[in-house]
Protein backbone atom coordinates (compact mmCIF):
# COMPACT_ATOMS: atom_id res chain seq x y z
CA UNK A 1 0.00 0.00 0.00
CA UNK A 2 1.31 3.45 -0.93
CA UNK A 3 1.49 6.07 1.79
CA UNK A 4 0.24 9.57 1.05
CA UNK A 5 0.63 12.49 3.45
CA UNK A 6 -1.11 15.78 2.82
CA UNK A 7 0.86 18.52 4.57
CA UNK A 8 -0.93 21.78 5.17
CA UNK A 9 -1.13 24.58 7.70
CA UNK A 10 -1.12 28.30 8.24
CA UNK A 11 1.31 30.27 6.16
CA UNK A 12 4.26 30.92 8.47
CA UNK A 13 3.59 27.92 10.72
CA UNK A 14 6.62 25.93 9.57
CA UNK A 15 5.63 24.20 6.32
CA UNK A 16 9.00 24.80 4.65
CA UNK A 17 10.96 23.48 7.64
CA UNK A 18 8.66 20.46 7.80
CA UNK A 19 9.25 19.71 4.13
CA UNK A 20 12.89 18.89 4.91
CA UNK A 21 11.79 16.23 7.42
CA UNK A 22 9.71 14.51 4.76
CA UNK A 23 12.69 14.59 2.41
CA UNK A 24 14.91 13.00 5.05
CA UNK A 25 12.33 10.26 5.61
CA UNK A 26 12.31 9.35 1.92
CA UNK A 27 9.05 10.93 0.77
CA UNK A 28 8.58 12.06 -2.83
CA UNK A 29 7.21 15.60 -2.50
CA UNK A 30 4.98 17.63 -4.80
CA UNK A 31 4.00 21.18 -3.83
CA UNK A 32 0.94 23.31 -4.52
CA UNK A 33 -0.52 21.49 -7.50
CA UNK A 34 -3.87 22.72 -8.89
CA UNK A 35 -6.89 20.82 -7.61
CA UNK A 36 -7.68 19.63 -11.14
CA UNK A 37 -4.27 17.94 -11.29
CA UNK A 38 -4.60 15.93 -8.07
CA UNK A 39 -6.06 12.77 -9.64
CA UNK A 40 -3.48 12.68 -12.43
CA UNK A 41 -0.70 13.23 -9.90
CA UNK A 42 -1.89 10.31 -7.78
CA UNK A 43 -2.09 8.13 -10.89
CA UNK A 44 1.48 9.11 -11.73
CA UNK A 45 2.58 8.11 -8.22
CA UNK A 46 1.04 4.67 -8.70
CA UNK A 47 2.14 4.00 -12.27
CA UNK A 48 5.68 5.39 -12.32
CA UNK A 49 8.88 4.15 -10.74
CA UNK A 50 9.72 6.68 -8.06
CA UNK A 51 11.64 4.05 -6.03
CA UNK A 52 9.48 4.84 -3.03
CA UNK A 53 5.94 4.19 -1.88
CA UNK A 54 5.84 7.30 0.31
CA UNK A 55 4.47 10.52 -1.15
CA UNK A 56 3.71 13.96 0.24
CA UNK A 57 1.47 16.65 -1.22
CA UNK A 58 2.05 20.12 0.22
CA UNK A 59 -1.27 21.88 -0.18
CA UNK A 60 -2.56 25.32 0.81
CA UNK A 61 -5.27 25.51 3.45
CA UNK A 62 -7.72 26.81 0.86
CA UNK A 63 -7.59 23.53 -1.09
CA UNK A 64 -6.69 21.09 1.68
CA UNK A 65 -10.18 19.80 2.54
CA UNK A 66 -11.10 19.13 -1.11
CA UNK A 67 -7.76 17.43 -1.80
CA UNK A 68 -8.10 15.28 1.33
CA UNK A 69 -11.59 14.13 0.34
CA UNK A 70 -10.41 13.27 -3.15
CA UNK A 71 -7.28 11.45 -1.99
CA UNK A 72 -9.14 9.33 0.55
CA UNK A 73 -11.29 7.94 -2.27
CA UNK A 74 -8.21 6.55 -4.03
CA UNK A 75 -7.82 2.86 -3.05
CA UNK A 76 -4.10 2.80 -3.84
CA UNK A 77 -3.15 5.06 -0.93
CA UNK A 78 -3.34 5.15 2.82
CA UNK A 79 -3.90 8.90 3.22
CA UNK A 80 -3.11 10.99 6.29
CA UNK A 81 -3.32 14.69 7.03
CA UNK A 82 -0.55 16.60 8.83
CA UNK A 83 -1.74 20.00 10.03
CA UNK A 84 0.48 22.78 11.38
CA UNK A 85 -0.94 25.77 13.20
CA UNK A 86 0.26 28.75 15.22
CA UNK A 87 -1.41 31.52 17.19
CA UNK A 88 -2.14 34.90 15.63
CA UNK A 89 0.38 36.95 17.59
CA UNK A 90 3.29 34.59 16.87
CA UNK A 91 2.47 34.43 13.14
CA UNK A 92 2.39 38.23 13.00
CA UNK A 93 5.78 38.35 14.72
CA UNK A 94 7.26 35.85 12.24
CA UNK A 95 6.03 37.87 9.27
CA UNK A 96 7.43 41.09 10.72
CA UNK A 97 10.82 39.47 11.20
CA UNK A 98 10.94 37.75 7.80
CA UNK A 99 9.31 40.63 5.87
CA UNK A 100 7.65 38.07 3.61
CA UNK A 101 4.26 38.80 2.07
CA UNK A 102 1.43 36.52 3.17
CA UNK A 103 -0.02 34.76 0.07
CA UNK A 104 -3.56 35.88 0.91
CA UNK A 105 -2.47 39.52 1.14
CA UNK A 106 -1.34 39.35 -2.47
CA UNK A 107 -4.18 37.20 -3.84
CA UNK A 108 -7.10 38.68 -1.90
CA UNK A 109 -5.84 42.24 -1.33
CA UNK A 110 -6.38 42.08 2.44
CA UNK A 111 -4.36 43.05 5.52
CA UNK A 112 -1.88 40.71 7.16
CA UNK A 113 -4.05 40.43 10.27
CA UNK A 114 -7.10 39.47 8.19
CA UNK A 115 -5.06 36.96 6.17
CA UNK A 116 -3.81 35.27 9.33
CA UNK A 117 -7.31 35.18 10.81
CA UNK A 118 -8.65 33.45 7.68
CA UNK A 119 -5.80 30.92 7.83
CA UNK A 120 -6.51 30.26 11.50
CA UNK A 121 -10.22 29.66 10.87
CA UNK A 122 -9.53 27.21 8.04
CA UNK A 123 -6.96 25.34 10.13
CA UNK A 124 -9.49 25.04 12.95
CA UNK A 125 -12.03 23.62 10.49
CA UNK A 126 -9.50 20.94 9.49
CA UNK A 127 -8.51 20.00 13.04
CA UNK A 128 -11.00 17.11 13.31
CA UNK A 129 -9.54 15.50 10.18
CA UNK A 130 -5.86 15.75 11.13
CA UNK A 131 -3.92 12.56 11.87
CA UNK A 132 -0.97 14.59 13.13
CA UNK A 133 -1.56 18.10 14.49
CA UNK A 134 1.28 20.31 15.73
CA UNK A 135 0.98 23.75 17.28
CA UNK A 136 4.27 25.47 16.39
CA UNK A 137 3.68 28.63 18.45
CA UNK A 138 6.36 27.83 21.04
CA UNK A 139 8.63 25.72 18.82
CA UNK A 140 11.82 26.84 17.13
CA UNK A 141 12.84 25.18 13.86
CA UNK A 142 14.96 22.55 15.58
CA UNK A 143 12.17 21.58 17.98
CA UNK A 144 9.59 21.46 15.18
CA UNK A 145 11.76 19.16 13.07
CA UNK A 146 12.44 16.89 16.03
CA UNK A 147 8.76 16.75 17.00
CA UNK A 148 7.55 16.04 13.46
CA UNK A 149 10.28 13.49 12.77
CA UNK A 150 9.33 11.47 15.84
CA UNK A 151 5.62 11.57 15.05
CA UNK A 152 6.10 10.56 11.43
CA UNK A 153 8.59 7.79 12.09
CA UNK A 154 6.33 6.29 14.76
CA UNK A 155 3.08 6.82 12.87
CA UNK A 156 3.05 3.49 11.05
CA UNK A 157 1.17 0.24 11.20
CA UNK A 158 -2.50 -0.53 11.69
CA UNK A 159 -4.66 -0.04 14.76
CA UNK A 160 -1.79 0.94 17.05
CA UNK A 161 -2.03 4.31 18.76
CA UNK A 162 1.12 6.38 19.19
CA UNK A 163 1.08 8.12 22.56
CA UNK A 164 3.08 11.34 22.74
CA UNK A 165 4.09 12.62 26.19
CA UNK A 166 4.99 16.32 26.02
CA UNK A 167 6.59 18.02 29.02
CA UNK A 168 6.30 21.78 29.35
CA UNK A 169 6.27 24.66 31.83
CA UNK A 170 3.23 26.84 32.33
CA UNK A 171 5.39 29.97 32.43
CA UNK A 172 6.09 29.49 28.70
CA UNK A 173 2.48 28.92 27.71
CA UNK A 174 0.39 25.80 27.13
CA UNK A 175 0.74 23.86 23.84
CA UNK A 176 -2.47 23.90 21.83
CA UNK A 177 -2.06 20.43 20.31
CA UNK A 178 -2.71 18.43 23.49
CA UNK A 179 -5.58 16.02 24.10
CA UNK A 180 -5.18 16.20 27.88
CA UNK A 181 -2.90 17.71 30.51
CA UNK A 182 -1.63 16.42 33.86
CA UNK A 183 -0.39 19.08 36.29
CA UNK A 184 2.48 17.70 38.41
CA UNK A 185 3.30 20.89 40.33
CA UNK A 186 2.31 19.19 43.59
CA UNK A 187 5.61 17.29 43.42
CA UNK A 188 8.17 19.26 45.50
CA UNK A 189 10.04 21.73 43.31
CA UNK A 190 13.78 21.12 42.88
CA UNK A 191 14.25 24.69 41.70
CA UNK A 192 14.45 25.84 45.32
CA UNK A 193 17.30 23.41 46.07
CA UNK A 194 20.39 25.28 44.93
CA UNK A 195 22.44 22.17 44.14
CA UNK A 196 19.65 20.86 41.87
CA UNK A 197 18.55 24.09 40.22
CA UNK A 198 20.69 23.77 37.09
CA UNK A 199 20.01 20.05 36.64
CA UNK A 200 17.00 18.49 34.94
CA UNK A 201 14.47 15.74 35.52
CA UNK A 202 16.65 13.09 33.89
CA UNK A 203 19.60 13.71 36.22
CA UNK A 204 19.87 11.13 38.99
CA UNK A 205 20.19 13.60 41.91
CA UNK A 206 16.92 15.21 40.83
CA UNK A 207 15.24 11.82 40.45
CA UNK A 208 16.46 10.76 43.90
CA UNK A 209 15.15 14.00 45.39
CA UNK A 210 11.69 13.50 43.89
CA UNK A 211 11.55 9.86 44.92
CA UNK A 212 12.27 10.83 48.52
CA UNK A 213 8.75 12.29 48.73
CA UNK A 214 5.92 9.70 48.77
CA UNK A 215 3.60 12.13 46.97
CA UNK A 216 5.72 11.84 43.81
CA UNK A 217 4.93 8.16 43.28
CA UNK A 218 1.35 8.66 44.47
CA UNK A 219 0.78 11.25 41.75
CA UNK A 220 2.39 9.07 39.10
CA UNK A 221 0.42 5.99 40.18
CA UNK A 222 -2.85 7.90 39.93
CA UNK A 223 -1.96 9.17 36.46
CA UNK A 224 -1.08 5.64 35.37
CA UNK A 225 -4.33 4.29 36.76
CA UNK A 226 -6.35 6.85 34.83
CA UNK A 227 -4.38 6.36 31.61
CA UNK A 228 -4.72 2.58 31.78
CA UNK A 229 -8.44 3.12 31.22
CA UNK A 230 -8.29 6.21 29.01
CA UNK A 231 -5.75 4.85 26.53
CA UNK A 232 -7.75 1.64 26.09
CA UNK A 233 -10.69 3.83 25.06
CA UNK A 234 -8.48 5.84 22.72
CA UNK A 235 -7.09 2.68 21.13
CA UNK A 236 -10.58 1.31 20.53
CA UNK A 237 -11.60 4.43 18.62
CA UNK A 238 -8.73 3.85 16.20
CA UNK A 239 -7.04 7.19 16.80
CA UNK A 240 -3.50 7.07 15.37
CA UNK A 241 -2.02 9.72 17.71
CA UNK A 242 -2.83 10.96 21.22
CA UNK A 243 -0.95 13.85 22.82
CA UNK A 244 -0.62 14.06 26.61
CA UNK A 245 0.86 17.13 28.26
CA UNK A 246 2.82 16.88 31.52
CA UNK A 247 3.05 20.32 33.10
CA UNK A 248 5.08 21.94 35.85
CA UNK A 249 6.21 25.52 36.39
CA UNK A 250 9.31 25.73 34.21
CA UNK A 251 9.40 22.50 32.21
CA UNK A 252 12.85 21.52 33.50
CA UNK A 253 12.53 19.16 36.47
CA UNK A 254 9.22 17.62 37.45
CA UNK A 255 7.46 17.45 34.10
CA UNK A 256 10.48 16.01 32.26
CA UNK A 257 10.87 13.24 34.83
CA UNK A 258 7.20 12.29 34.83
CA UNK A 259 6.93 12.43 31.02
CA UNK A 260 9.88 10.05 30.66
CA UNK A 261 8.52 7.75 33.35
CA UNK A 262 5.12 7.50 31.68
CA UNK A 263 6.56 6.99 28.20
CA UNK A 264 8.66 4.07 29.44
CA UNK A 265 5.80 2.63 31.48
CA UNK A 266 3.40 2.52 28.53
CA UNK A 267 5.96 1.53 25.89
CA UNK A 268 5.15 -2.16 26.28
CA UNK A 269 1.61 -1.61 25.02
CA UNK A 270 1.77 1.45 22.78
CA UNK A 271 4.22 3.29 20.61
CA UNK A 272 5.38 6.10 22.86
CA UNK A 273 7.17 9.34 22.04
CA UNK A 274 8.48 11.84 24.57
CA UNK A 275 9.15 15.48 23.72
CA UNK A 276 10.48 18.07 26.16
CA UNK A 277 9.30 21.41 24.81
CA UNK A 278 11.08 23.65 27.30
CA UNK A 279 14.20 21.49 27.79
CA UNK A 280 15.18 20.85 24.15
CA UNK A 281 18.66 19.54 25.00
CA UNK A 282 16.99 16.53 26.61
CA UNK A 283 15.39 15.62 23.30
CA UNK A 284 18.78 14.89 21.75
CA UNK A 285 19.86 12.94 24.82
CA UNK A 286 16.60 11.03 24.87
CA UNK A 287 16.17 10.76 21.09
CA UNK A 288 12.49 11.30 21.81
CA UNK A 289 11.73 7.64 21.25
CA UNK A 290 11.10 5.11 23.99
Amino acid sequence: MNELVILTGQSGSGITSSKHVFEELGYYIVENIPFDAVNSTLEAFVNNDYKTNKFCLIISLIKAHKVLDLAKKNPHFKTRLVLLTCDLIEIQKRYRLSRHVHPRCFMQKISLKKAIELDLKESQDLFAYADIYIDTTSLNIKALRFNLYNRLSNHVGENITTISFISFGYKNGTPMDLDMIFDVRDIPNQYWVESLRELNGLDQPVIDYMKSFPITQEIIDNIVKFLDFQLECVQQTGRPMYNIGIACSGGQHRSTYVANYLAKHFSNKYRTVVFHRDSPDLNEENLGLI
